[in-house]
């Protein structure tokens, strides 16, 4: 099993950047482009109410 180790330890490397590269296709991919400006936008919204929780 000690013999092994440096393989582990590299394994562990390429796996955690196949999962970093495949996160951020998962974000960065163009059909989502509009999703993510629509969520962008959220905070600039005029509200079309009295906040809730306010007097």
């Amino acid at each position: 099993m000690i013999d092994t180790l440096p393989l582990f330890r590299t394994l562990w490397v390429v796996w955690f950047f196949v999962l970093f590269l495949g996160m951020l296709w998962f974000v960065l991919r163009p059909s989502k482009k509009t999703y993510y400006e629509a969520q962008a936008d959220i905070p600039l919204r005029d509200r079309e109410g009295p906040a809730r929780g306010t007097r």
